[in-house]
């Protein structure tokens, strides 16, 4: 089954990926957050993780959706929506499109960079690419953070009309007495390793230069996976160029640290991520990525 992608709140700049078929829970993704963190050189060896095939982004081929076709639809979920504020300063403009693909962009930086991305469904998900294109040099790294939300029912308000996926959800899992247990997951040396409480950041061998002493140790590369308790259901977000991930609480969300530099004046650059949701363990969901992003250098 593949999912549908709508905006579900402007002002987080967060879009929601749900499932009519199961209208009870739905994914939540955050595509803008915080200012990029930059470094006046590149990351070292950032080329060199796991990498999609291809990573031309796609185009929509298929006519605009409308609003008025969401029902049964969350009331304050959009199919399209276009800033008017022009105070705004991230600009975001949003669309979905009958083929299932929905296409967003914004101002990043100030307004120094303009940022597109690609939602495409998948049967295992949404499959995801990012391009920023850049009015100035970067001259080094520009890691932008991207958020899965997996929002549970003892969360508040507003996060739950973005996600709600109890069975993945740790704020659920440790209001039901485990207060210092988690569902989430990253590799190392080949082993899975469980996030610790309250805020973990593991970094990828290029992101060490990034965190410095912030970071909790190297990973493999950048998956990042919840896992719900008995592996009945798994979700999980991987982006080319990741320099580290980390969890979040209360926010109950994953995140994923995208390097885009560096940019020549006028510049751009693409790269492609996923974000997994499956029936199944991590091992299923590590089988899928390992598929979608050999190792090897681009």
């Amino acid at each position: 089954m593949k999912p549908i992608v709508v905006l579900s709140n402007a002002k987080q700049q967060c879009v929601t990926f749900f499932w009519k078929e199961n209208p009870h829970f739905y994914l939540g993704y955050r595509f803008i957050e915080h200012e990029p963190e930059t470094l006046p050189t590149p990351l070292p060896g950032i080329e060199t993780l796991p990498a999609a095939l291809s990573v031309a982004m796609p185009a929509p081929n298929k006519a605009a959706m409308s609003n008025e076709e969401g029902d049964p639809w969350n009331k304050d979920w959009r199919a399209s929506h276009v800033e008017r504020d022009t105070g705004n300063r991230t600009e975001l403009s949003f669309t979905a499109f009958s083929d299932g693909m929905a296409l967003c962009r914004s101002v990043d930086n100030r307004s120094g960079q303009r940022r597109e991305f690609i939602f495409e469904p998948a049967d295992d998900g949404v499959r995801l690419w990012m391009s920023l294109a850049t009015r100035t040099p970067i001259t080094g790294a520009f890691c932008v953070q991207q958020c899965l939300r997996l929002t549970g029912n003892t969360n508040v308000g507003w996060r739950r009309q973005v996600a709600c996926v109890p069975f993945l959800s740790e704020f659920d899992f440790q209001a039901q007495g485990n207060p210092h247990e988690t569902l989430t997951f990253a590799r190392r040396n080949n082993e899975w390793v469980k996030f610790p409480l309250p805020r973990t950041r593991y970094h990828t061998s290029p992101g060490s230069s990034i965190l410095a002493e912030k970071s909790s140790g190297e990973i493999d590369h950048g998956l990042i996976v919840r896992e719900s308790l008995g592996g009945q259901y798994c979700s999980g977000m991987y982006w080319e160029r990741t320099a580290y991930v980390s969890n979040r609480h209360p926010a109950d969300c994953v995140h994923a640290s995208v390097d885009l530099g560096p940019l020549g004046s006028g510049g751009s650059k693409t790269v492609c991520g996923k974000v997994y949701f499956i029936s199944g363990t991590k091992e299923d969901l590590l089988e899928l990525w390992k598929r979608d992003f050999p190792i090897c250098t681009r």
